[in-house]
């Protein structure tokens, strides 16, 4: 049963992360023609389907077998959480008769993701009669209507035989399904609106991190060309073609002392994910504005302590009717920011251009020569904020584990996006990062269109960038992790293309020879430890005196 209803709420690919107790799902799912992927480590399997669900915003699912199996899948459980991703996680489970009885791999899986899940089931045993089939029918499809906010999850309980493969008719199930519905606005609440926007003098719209929305790239267009606003967004808001401040760090981290209360809006209005900046979540904490943001959830998230109104309603719907019937008007403080920003943007590029050998120039190489029409997955956590200040590429997705911010999984869910997509995809992660996750390649399908940029300053150089951890006693092993670990030996392992660059005279032309060759590889750069937080810190410096 439960395999056919995955089918029918549309989830296509299915990671297994192998095991006993879960051998009736596999049969089930791969009867029914599911693109499967066997990957032992769960916490790995999990993010991997996540990834895959990026792709077209199309459910994927991730099975494993009872016991600890289970509590491995809880990171990708929050990412996908936060990040608002179909993910449907699977658990196989032993016979509620035998919870705490001592059975091996048995824990007290019912709940286990806590309030992370947005929908739940825990299926009766092998049910016999019509009614209580009915009720798994039910109770699993309650769970996954849920989907369109995050990730679900499915408890199944198996009792022994596990290995007896069904080969019975397919049977035919009611299938529940729940039609999206647009949230507007009364009319009264609408004019209310309209009127604080336009009263504004200074409109700021601050976008977090989002898939690519077509629908409200046009809306927010429409609106900028009748009444100006200043768009603030990040690499990760994959808004691409609206004039605004797209590099937040590199202009807000770079302000003069007399340029401080320039950027301060009079009304702020947010939405989308998180925002990578905490440069601009201290600057904007500091301002006194009302603040708006867009949610499709009940929670509140006062990021500025300034919410003033939590807007549960489609933002494109909303920027398209304000675009109708605002009126027109021209803004000089949008102009002077953009001025600014075009200021920011010459001296970027003048620094970059002489830059020495660092991370820095490193991440500038990159970004340059990614292959058109490309994904790139960042891992956190410098790697991010690296690649936050530099210009959109208009044909570049881009894409991180930022709901949650941390390290794990960044590896395995670049492997699962490039497993559903066509387009090059192009993993750009640390030394530290690639090591956590390198469980990612044990995976029965690696995708060949998937190409590893590790940035390998030999630890965790960004607790050399920012205040404070360098003053902890024993920093290099508890802050900055470092190490002298032999990355090549995980291509090895897995049988992967290696390539190695170590010398500045070898980035431009070793950059484009990987990314002509064929086939899933990964790529080291060794870039220098010690002189990469200085090369930044005099970046900030010089842009914020020109």
């Amino acid at each position: 049963m439960l395999a056919q209803i995955l089918k029918e709420h549309d989830c296509q690919h299915l990671v297994v992360a192998p095991g006993s107790r879960n051998a009736p799902l596999i049969y089930a799912c791969s009867a029914l023609g599911f693109k499967t992927y066997s990957i032992p480590d769960e916490r790995a399997a999990a993010f991997t389907a996540m990834g895959m669900a990026l792709e077209d915003g199309k459910p994927a699912a991730v099975i494993c077998t009872s016991g600890s199996a289970a509590a491995n899948f809880l990171p990708a459980v929050t990412e996908a959480y936060h990040q608002k991703v179909p993910l449907v996680v699977i658990t196989a489970d032993r016979p509620k008769e035998w919870i705490g009885q001592g059975a091996g791999q048995t824990i007290m899986q019912e709940g286990i993701y806590g309030k992370h899940i947005l929908g739940e089931a825990n299926l009766i045993r092998e049910p016999q009669d019509e009614l209580a089939k009915q009720y798994n029918l039910r109770i699993s499809q309650e769970a996954l209507l849920n989907l369109n906010r995050g990730p679900v999850h499915i408890n199944v309980p198996f009792d022994e035989p596990l290995y007896e493969e069904y080969n019975g008719p397919e049977e035919k199930f009611r299938i529940i399904r729940r039609p999206a519905t647009e949230r507007h606005l009364s009319s009264t609440d609408f004019d209310q609106l309209k009127h604080d926007f336009e009263a504004a003098d200074r409109p700021m719209i601050l976008v977090g991190q989002m898939a690519p929305d077509p629908a409200l790239e046009a809306a927010l267009a429409a609106l900028m060309d009748k009444r100006p606003f200043l768009l603030l967004s990040e690499t990760l808001s994959n808004l691409n073609h609206i004039p605004g401040v797209h590099s937040i760090d590199r202009m807000v981290n770079t302000l003069a002392e007399k340029e401080e209360a320039f950027l301060q809006p009079d009304l702020l209005i947010s939405l989308g994910g998180e925002i990578v900046s905490k440069k601009v979540k201290a600057y904007l904490r500091k301002g006194e504005f009302p603040h708006w943001h867009f949610t499709e959830d009940a929670l509140f998230k006062d990021t500025f302590h300034k919410l003033t109104l939590n807007l549960d309603c489609k933002a494109a719907w909303f920027f398209n009717s304000l675009s109708e019937s605002v009126k027109p008007r021209k803004s000089t403080w949008v102009r002077e920011v953009l001025q600014l920003e075009r200021s920011k943007a010459a001296a970027h590029q003048r620094f970059i251009k002489d830059a020495p050998f660092s991370d820095l120039k490193v991440y500038a190489e990159i970004i340059e020569q990614l292959p058109a029409e490309s994904i790139l997955h960042c891992a956190n956590s410098a790697g991010i904020r690296y690649t936050q200040l530099f210009d959109h590429r208009d044909d570049v997705r881009h894409f991180a584990n930022r709901g949650t911010s941390g390290i794990d999984g960044s590896t395995s869910t670049a492997i699962g996006h490039a497993s559903v997509s066509d387009a090059p995809v192009i993993l750009l992660t640390g030394d530290v990062a690639f090591q956590y996750d390198n469980a990612a390649f044990w995976n029965d399908r690696l995708p060949q269109n998937l190409k590893v940029i590790v940035v390998n300053n030999q630890g965790g150089n960004i607790f050399r960038i920012i205040k404070g951890p360098e003053q902890i006693e024993d920093f290099e092993r508890f802050q900055e992790t470092e190490h002298r670990l032999d990355l090549s030996a995980v291509a090895k392992m897995y049988q992967l293309g290696y390539h190695c660059i170590s010398e500045a005279s070898d980035l431009k032309d070793g950059l484009r020879s990987f990314m002509q060759s064929d086939g899933l590889g990964i790529l080291e750069i060794q870039s220098p430890k010690m002189e990469s937080p200085e090369v930044l810190k005099s970046y900030f410096e010089y842009l914020k005196s020109n």
